[in-house]
């Protein structure tokens, strides 16, 4: 690490205290942990606002407003119309501050989380299940170039099997086409219940590389953390020595 001065020296005693209470986290939940995640929690929303505020608000709400007329502003009465709504939107969700007005806040809330929901579904559909049925669907043909490794012949064959079997085999595994006896245990044939079996088995190994890549992440995290708190101490020393 240079040697830094001024705001960067300050700025970097500043990370290396919070580094050290973050990972006081160790021997339990304490004040200093507390502490750390109130002020991460509270930085980030204050960038988070003054982003909105800057980027968002200012240019493309109080700027044009305050320095233009309506009628240059918009042109004609329907973009009146369509700027008055969502005023007219957030004005009743500020209405939520108040106890006896928070129910008039229930309409901008209701278009907000179904946008919200209806954003994530779309994501979900379109970069999840249909590259996925679209994966399964691929065809076997071993002189077919797969479109993102590129690779062709007894590879790529086994490849497209084994997610065609993973894909079935899961869906198996959710009982999506079972009978259920009157006591509610479900009934499935012997070809069923073997699928099954093997979508259990993709799904544990899913989970597991999923946590490994978390786990793995974190590691090099906490390296880089430690690393950063050995340089720190090796500045704050070497600036003791040399005073």
């Amino acid at each position: 690490m240079t040697e830094l001065s001024g705001l960067d020296l300050i700025g970097t005693i500043i990370a290396a205290l919070l580094t050290v209470m973050v990972l006081t986290y160790i021997l339990g939940d304490n004040f200093l942990f507390r502490l750390a995640t109130y002020i991460f929690i509270g930085v980030a929303t204050g960038y988070a606002g003054a982003v909105a505020m800057h980027s968002v608000l200012v240019p493309g709400l109080f700027s044009p407003m305050f320095n233009k007329s309506l009628t240059e502003l918009f042109g004609d009465s329907v973009n009146i119309i369509y700027f008055l709504i969502p005023c007219l939107m957030i004005l009743l969700l500020a209405l939520k501050i108040f106890p006896g007005g928070a129910r008039y806040g229930g309409l901008p809330m209701a278009i907000l989380v179904g946008v919200g929901a209806a954003v994530v579904v779309g994501g979900g559909i379109t970069g999840t299940l249909i590259p996925q049925s679209l994966g399964a669907m691929e065809t076997l043909d071993p002189n077919v170039q797969a479109p993102l490794t590129g690779e062709t012949g007894i590879g790529r064959v086994f490849d497209v099997v084994l997610m065609l079997i993973a894909t079935i085999s899961t869906l198996m595994y959710f009982r999506f086409s079972a009978k259920r006896e009157l006591s509610g245990e479900a009934r499935r044939t012997l070809m069923a219940s073997v699928l099954a079996t093997v979508g259990k088995f993709f799904i544990a190994a899913t989970f597991g590389a999923m946590y490994a890549g978390a786990l793995a992440s974190s590691i090099v995290i906490l390296v880089e953390r430690f690393q950063f708190l050995k340089d720190v101490l090796s500045m704050l020393a070497n600036m003791l020595v040399g005073a």
